[in-house]
């Protein structure tokens, strides 16, 4: 029973029982049944109606094909076919992605979650099943019911053995854009306007000075600190016309561009907005106009109205936690070229490459396709409807799904700007190596912020943006080093033979060192008059045995793992597929 547990907990498989063909699929998350929430319900009810139809789906679609060809789906009977879905378990350690340690631990799910910025990787290691023939099955309309325009070029690319564009991963829960949200109990308090669609950069540092007041805690702006801070500077990023990755089609190759002069000019508002100078009605001496606080939850001292703006993506669970009394919703601000750029994300689900048996596959991608399907978002809304939160579903569900009542409850003009947000946003940077694109992004904002408060910009703006630009330009060097791995020939010339003298230096140092232990510990030639004998294994037989288990786990547990470590070291190593010399 424990063989099949582990073997069970690897991937999905395979059981007959009761005269049924049971196919168990092992998914990256389930909608959480004990979650009361109206929006939580809703994935429950849409996952449990699954369940109930799959025998009817596979009937349909898979049935024929499998009773036909026993010697690839294997002899199960396939009149009779249920699924049951389980939410993948696994440790978690800080500071390593636990879903990289279920793929190199055989316990990856058959359903994985995959997000924009590590979906480079996951395609370039092989990790996901290309959904080319799946996608083919379905209907046009479906696929663009679930697929919106700007997404095709993060889940079609060219894969590692191929140089077609191939689909590695489907949305689900439909685009997220990027807003701003703003609290009208602020505005009021002050007499300010409240944003609208016009809404510019210089008007957001406006309302920041005259709403942002320490002694009271209140602040203009939530922004964020932590390796992670370029999230809420990447905005600016693309609304001052920037980039921060670029892909080159002919050559299939991407590179970091956020060193461009847009991005300077976005990097000194950003660095205005949490640093400037200025002073308080009790004459102390005050920087910036933004929330950083790290010591206490950022949605606490949104909720209690202390901070007037924030930044925040916009769908249905966002939509059903905003009280809309309290708060507005507005496109991120205009950029001082007149131009906006909003993140847009979205959710994605991919089949695990590794999944052995055909059936558990086909299994897992009918879920894939179930998930935000017509059919479950139909239920979604219906359950937020009877839920008491009809408003703040997408207009278009609303309609499509016949509650066009409701919609006239919906908070005015939301659905405009988030047809606004889907529009003018940005993908998310999803290139190679995106997931640290982040932290090496936050690099300069932080070296910026730290020269602000050391006094150390001058107040002439060229000279200003040409410290922002050297600071950007040093970081997209680097960002582009580790990476995509662009380093000059001189460089890495230089690097080998660093290289080179050092393990000189090593092996030299370990020869002198295993020669003097070895010294050390061989007996003199002669010992009490008796010629010395080298290992005399037939006097010390039993010794020998002793110390063989105590040598062993030495071998074993110490000296392999650093062999192995040693020559993966010369690798460009892979956890699925082959690993390169290099």
């Amino acid at each position: 029973m424990l063989g099949l547990s582990v073997f069970c907990a690897s991937a999905g498989w395979i059981e007959d029982e009761n005269g049924k063909t049971i196919i168990h699929v092992e998914v990256h998350q389930l909608p959480d049944p004990s979650d009361p929430s109206t929006a939580n319900t809703a994935g429950v009810q849409a996952v449990k109606e699954f369940r109930k139809r799959f025998p009817q789906i596979f009937a349909e679609r898979w049935r024929d094909t499998y009773k036909a060809n026993p010697e690839i789906y294997g002899d199960h009977n396939w009149d009779h076919v249920e699924i049951r879905l389980h939410e993948s378990t696994g440790i978690s350690v800080e500071g390593v992605e636990s879903d990289l340690l279920q793929i190199a631990g055989g316990m990856a799910p058959d359903v994985l979650y995959v997000n924009f910025r590590k979906s480079d990787n996951y395609i370039r290691n092989s990790f996901l099943y290309p959904l080319d023939e799946y996608v083919a099955m379905m209907p046009r309309e479906e696929v663009d019911f679930r697929v919106n325009k700007k997404l095709w070029p993060v889940i079609q690319r060219r894969g590692p053995k191929s140089m077609e564009k191939q689909i590695w991963a489907f949305p689900y829960g439909g685009a997220l854009g990027k807003v701003l949200l703003f609290r009208r109990d602020l505005f009021d308090l002050h007499n300010l306007p409240y944003p609208t669609r016009d809404f510019t950069w210089d008007d957001m540092l406006e309302v920041s000075r005259t709403v942002t007041d320490p002694a009271k805690g209140h602040y203009g702006m939530l922004l964020g600190r932590g390796k992670h801070e370029s999230w809420y500077w990447i905005t600016f990023l693309w609304s001052a016309g920037g980039e921060a990755m670029a892909y080159d089609e002919a050559t299939n190759t991407w590179s970091c561009v956020f060193d461009s002069p847009e991005a300077a000019v976005a990097l000194d508002f950003y660095t205005r907005l949490c640093t400037e100078k200025w002073t308080d009605e009790a004459g102390n001496l005050r920087r910036g106009y933004s929330s950083k606080d790290a010591s206490e939850s950022s949605t606490v001292k949104w909720d209690r109205g202390e901070i007037a703006m924030m930044m925040s993506y916009i769908d249905e669970r966002v939509f059903s936690t905003i009280n809309p009394d309290l708060t507005g919703m507005v496109p991120v601000p205009l950029g001082p070229t007149g131009i906006r750029g909003a993140e847009l994300n979205s959710r994605m689900m991919g089949l695990f490459a590794e999944i052995k048996e055909p059936a558990v596959r086909d299994a897992a991608w009918e879920y894939i396709r179930w998930y935000s399907s017509p059919d479950a978002m139909e239920i979604n809304t219906r359950v937020m409807v009877e839920g008491g939160l009809g408003r703040f579903v997408n207009p278009r569900f609303l309609r499509q799904f016949g509650y066009p009542e409701i919609e006239r409850l919906a908070p005015k003009g939301w659905s405009e700007v988030f047809e606004i947000a889907i529009e003018t946003g940005k993908p998310e940077p999803y290139g190679r190596n995106s997931n640290v694109a982040y932290g090496l992004m936050t690099y300069p904002i932080q070296e910026a912020e730290q020269m602000a408060l050391n006094d150390q910009l001058p107040e002439d703006p060229e000279a200003r943006l040409q410290i922002m630009q050297d600071l950007l330009k040093a970081a997209n060097a680097r960002a582009n080093e580790e990476m995509i791995g662009v380093v000059t020939p001189a460089e890495r010339t230089k690097r080998r033979i660093g290289a080179w003298i050092a393990l000189c230096g090593i092996l030299i140092t370990f020869g002198f060192v295993f020669k003097r232990i070895t010294s050390s510990f061989t007996p003199p030639a002669e010992f009490e008059g008796a010629a010395r004998k080298s290992w005399d294994f037939k006097r010390y037989f039993w010794a020998y045995i002793l110390l063989l288990p105590a040598v062993s786990t030495i071998l074993v547990w110490q000296y392999a793992p650093l062999l192995r470590g040693s020559i993966m070291s010369f690798y460009d190593y892979r956890l699925l597929g082959d690993s390169a010399f290099v």
